[in-house]
């Protein structure tokens, strides 16, 4: 009988691209396809670039949000959000993507499935605008929770922490119920998480 306290394999990367050197393209997308397989059974990773609010709205916002229309992706429990970043502001090369758009594009997220914005981007939970912002996103969008910085981090640093917790929530036989749990632990193991303000809010 299938354990439905455990949170599916699956998960959503939308990237921006990082930089205009058009010879020096990295992303985040190779280091969660390395850790798939270390997972039984494994992770299943969706990525796509995305470069405004209107592309990200083409794939996130109900009801005709491509998200919405591939049944496979409905209860997908993390969406990792890879972007540069300002409170309450994802930034691209092409433009800024504000605090209502990204509401927008995520309302009533977690109506039917228990999930969670990752939002790797520096300083987008910083300061009042960074928690009202959370606030507001969590309101409107229902997710149970919301993982981001308050403070402008390493691109690296910052993926060892995000590495860490997303092994450890899918590996987790409950990690909705042991979320906090398993949120501090990553501070606990990787002191630098601490001082990149890796926040949970729920």
């Amino acid at each position: 009988m299938k354990d439905k306290r455990r949170a599916p394999r699956k998960l959503v990367c939308l990237e921006a691209y990082w930089n205009e050197k058009l010879f020096q393209t990295f992303s985040v997308k190779g280091f969660f396809e390395a850790m798939a397989p270390l997972l039984d059974p494994p992770l299943t990773v969706a990525h796509r670039f995305v470069e405004s609010a209107a592309g990200l709205a083409y794939y996130t916002k109900r009801p005709d949000g491509l998200l919405w229309r591939r049944k496979e992706l409905f209860d997908t429990p993390i969406y990792y959000l890879a972007f540069h970043g300002r409170p309450g502001t994802m930034v691209s090369l092409t433009g800024n993507i504000g605090s209502q758009p990204l509401i927008d594009a995520f309302e009533g997220y977690g109506r039917r499935y228990r999930n969670l914005a990752y939002f790797a981007c520096c300083n987008v939970l910083r300061g009042e605008k960074g928690r009202r912002f959370a606030r507001d996103f969590l309101k409107k969008s229902r997710m149970k929770a919301l993982i981001g910085y308050t403070t402008g981090v390493d691109w690296m640093a910052s993926l060892v922490c995000d590495m860490l917790f997303l092994n450890r929530f899918y590996r987790d036989p409950a990690p909705w119920r042991n979320l906090r749990r398993i949120f501090n632990s990553v501070a606990r193991d990787y002191p630098v998480a601490r001082r990149l303000g890796h926040t949970l809010i729920t």
